[in-house]
């Protein structure tokens, strides 16, 4: 959340690329330090690749000529279910509205909308993360199980016991999810909600489990639906924590349009001087 991150719509990760995780979401995309960096490296990265089926031969469009601070007329959607979502703290969703407020102030059209199936996209992400991750690493599990920490031993183990009958179903709810986004970001140049619901996390041991909900992983974590739509987001810092954590606003948009979330990231940040913090021990 202290930094720009995008997933691109294009990026797809195969079995040609360097991570054996969940193919049908894993995504490419630069972490920066500014928005502009973001864009640079973007172009840079972008681009169709003979060896991976999962890349788009489209040509790759000038991401740098949507860094001009113009946001005016862009139809910003502030999604419903996700600004309401339980595990979005307060402090959270008050730096959220702060920053629709902003984009409004530079002309931005914001308004509310609601995709109702946001409200179980971690369920319909968790049965591909589990699940796909469980078939790429069984081997793995079966030679050096002790090479993997506790908590993702016991998630993958449990993602290899799941019947193919929950990843269909799986599909189906997420074939709707994305058709239900699809159809907003066709009233809305972009969605904007919280990164996590939370500040970013700090880093530490990790805990042993002592009950299910203490097992349950990132319930916090509000980015998956746009992976599942196969759309690209970006994310911006957006405000600190009273013990000085970030928040990240989210913003999500058509798949292939990463210059539009470009263009309104850009903008935001131009507006602001989040991403000019550093860390006290920096």
């Amino acid at each position: 959340c202290g930094l720009v991150g995008m997933i691109p719509s294009w990026g797809r990760v195969s079995r040609y690329g360097l991570m054996t995780g969940v193919w049908s979401l894993d995504a490419v995309g630069p972490i920066s330090r500014t928005v502009e960096d973001a864009a640079i490296t973007l172009q840079t990265i972008a681009g169709y690749d003979p060896k991976d089926p999962y890349t788009w031969n489209t040509p790759v469009p000038d991401y740098t000529q949507a860094l001009n601070g113009d946001i005016k007329g862009i139809r910003v959607g502030v999604l419903k279910e996700q600004m309401e979502n339980p595990s979005v703290l307060p402090e959270v969703r008050e730096a959220v509205v702060k920053a629709t407020s902003i984009l409004g102030s530079l002309g931005a059209s914001v308004e509310e909308v609601s995709v109702p199936l946001t409200v179980h996209h971690r369920a319909i992400v968790g049965m591909h993360l589990i699940m796909e991750t469980a078939m790429n690493h069984r081997a793995g599990l079966r030679e050096r199980p002790d090479g993997y920490a506790r908590g993702t031993r016991v998630y993958l183990l449990t993602g290899s016991r799941f019947p193919a009958q929950v990843y269909y179903k799986a599909q189906k709810l997420r074939s709707l999810l994305r058709q239900q986004l699809l159809d907003a970001l066709k009233t809305f140049d972009v969605l904007v909600l919280p990164t996590l619901g939370i500040p970013a996390p700090r880093i530490q041991e990790a805990q042993p489990f002592a009950s299910k909900g203490s097992a349950r992983l990132y319930d916090f974590l509000l980015t998956p639906m746009f992976n599942l739509a196969g759309a690209p987001a970006m994310t911006v810092p957006c405000g600190f924590s009273s013990d000085n954590l970030p928040f990240g606003l989210q913003i999500g948009g058509r798949p292939g349009d990463e210059k539009t979330v470009i263009r309104v990231g850009h903008a935001y940040q131009q507006a602001t001087s989040w991403h000019t913090f550093r860390p006290p021990t920096a």
